[in-house]
Parts: structure tokens; sequence; C-alpha cells
């Protein structure tokens, strides 16, 4: 990529304008007119780089229950289970990794759905032999910037649950979210065009979109890039054991670090003791295990899990009120 689309892809996703001219206003932090940044956005989405920009909201202060699922499912039948688990709606992602516990893959529920029925279903149809549920118990770090350039991270922590203001699940709400969850159009006044089928004009999606930004329930509004697109190949999730007096200090010390988009404290069994969990992006696979090696020396966690992507079978944003 050349050092514009860094930079204007660095812009969209840590600090999206939400004005009514939001690409002019991008054309000015960078010196570009409005129809050029137009143009490099576009070539970006074509390239598949950029995923889309759209509002990232909090699923469970819509209602929605979420969980990390790691399934033990024959090799001989990953295909087909994992045919059968991407079906679902609420599946966003969905990995073959290099354990016995082989499929990893997230979900979300709407409210009137019991998540661990939904789970134990799907298990069932996939004929899964083991599963683990793994929520969240507490976010160290949520971050989808990847930096481009080489200028300083800025970490983009998601706000803990008591700080989150839920909205009324009315229609209303439901619309709003349903178009601010798609891709913003790429012309001069896109959230116009989002208020058109709303009958709402772009400032007041400009000032929903504000407000549940201040509230809590949309997380960022922001550009999304692909991380294998964008040259980040070396993709692996780290599950740690820390013991429990130390499970603070190392999660906020690994939220801190460059390379680390996600840290979680999740659920653990007698026989699964990894509390936290750890997305780490870097150039290439060598990289990435290297850098577990560096934080495993430098954190001394009683184990560690490295878990490398062997294929991806799904990987999409997250619609809620698919029904």
């Amino acid at each position: 990529m050349r050092e514009i689309e860094k930079a204007l892809l660095e812009e969209v996703q840590r600090r999206f304008p939400l004005e009514e001219r939001p690409y002019a206003e991008l054309g000015e932090r960078l010196g570009l007119e409005e129809e050029e940044v137009l143009g490099l956005l576009e070539s970006l989405k074509e390239q598949g780089i950029l995923r889309q920009i759209s509002a990232i909201f909090h699923p469970q202060a819509l209602g929605y229950r979420t969980t990390l699922v790691a399934a033990a499912v024959p090799p001989a039948r990953v295909e087909e289970a994992a045919r059968v688990i991407n079906a679902y709606p609420g599946v966003s992602h969905n990995y073959l990794r290099d354990h016995r516990f082989n499929l990893w893959f997230t979900i979300a529920v709407p409210p009137q759905e019991e998540l661990e029925e939904r789970v134990s279903r799907l298990m069932s149809e996939a004929r899964a032999e083991n599963y683990l549920l793994l929520p969240i118990k507490r976010v160290f770090r949520i971050s989808l910037v990847l930096t481009l350039s080489e200028n300083e991270d800025e970490s983009v922590v998601g706000p803990r649950g008591e700080s989150i203001k839920k909205p009324p699940l009315d229609s209303r709400t439901i619309s709003l979210v349903r178009i601010t969850q798609e891709d913003l159009p790429r012309i001069p006044r896109p959230f116009d065009r989002w208020g058109e089928p709303l009958g709402m004009s772009g400032q007041e999606i400009i000032a929903w979109l504000k407000e549940g930004l201040k509230d809590g329930f949309i997380r960022r509004f922001a550009g999304l890039v692909r991380h294998v697109k964008a040259g980040f190949r070396g993709n692996v999730m780290v599950a740690w054991q820390v013991p429990a007096d130390r499970l603070e200090e190392i999660g906020c010390s690994l939220a801190r670090e460059k390379k680390i988009t996600h840290c979680y404290e999740r659920q653990t069994y007698p026989d699964w003791p990894y509390n936290l969990y750890t997305m780490i992006h870097a150039r290439n696979e060598e990289e990435a295990l290297d850098y577990v090696k560096e934080l495993a020396a430098r954190h001394k966690p009683q184990s560690f899990l490295p878990l490398r992507t062997l294929k991806e079978f799904k990987k999409v944003r997250l619609k809620l009120f698919w029904d």
C-alpha cells in the first residue's frame, strides 16, 4: 500500500468524522479532495483491504448473549461440522486451529433464545465429541485498529459493562441498528442516504450515533480492515493460565501491547485452566510465535497455549436483529 492509503486507513479506523460530509473532512485532514478520498476508499474496498465503515455495537447492550466456543470434532468431519455451525446467522467467526479442540467460533444469540441451548443443539448437529463455552468475564482490551504506519499505537479499550446505558429495544432502535451496521455508502453525503428509508435526516442519524457512542452501546464508528489483506499474515490466539492474584496485572500489561488487539478474561474449567486470552497480529507466523515466547518469558505464566489458525471457515460482521 502507498503511504497515503495507510494514512487514510488509520484515519477511518481511529477518527472517522461523524459529519454530514465525512469524506470531505477526511480529505482536509490528509490534504486530499473529497473525490480523491472516495476513490481511494473504493479502491481499498475492491482490493479487499477495507471491509466496511459502520457502527460497531455491544451486542450485550442490545439484549444478545455471546460466547466463544471451542469444539472437538473428528478431523474427517471438520468441513461438514463447520457448514452446520456456519449456517446459524449468529456465528460470525469460525476457525480451524491446531489443537484437540479444533473448531473455535464466536456466537451471539438474540434475547428470545437461550445461549446454552442453542450451542448444545449446534454441537449435536455438528456431532462434536466435546465442547467448551468460554464467555468473557472481563475485558482488558478490544481494539480493531491495525497500526499500519510507524506511529505509536493508541489503545482502544472496550468500556466495561457497567458503563453502558442500554437503549430501548423498540422498532426505531432496531431499524437504526440494522441500517448503521451496514457499510456506509461512499458518496458525499452518506448519512442522508441512510436516513432516507427511515424518514430521517442525515443529521438525525449522526445525532443518534453520537448518542450511542456516549451511552456506550455503540463501541465505535469506524472502518474495519481485513488483517491478512493488509499484510498481517501471522494471526495467533493465545490462551494463558495466569495466577488469579496476577490476572489484573498481566491482563493490563498485555492490553498495552501494540501487536495485541483483544485481551479477555474468560471462563475456566477444572480440565481447562486457561483464564486469559489474547489475539496477536504480526506480519508472519514466525514473528507472531516469537512474540508469544517473548511475552511468556516476560510475564512467566503458569502455562500458555498458542493456537494457530489453520483455516478460516467464516469471518463476517455480526449482523444484529437478523430476524
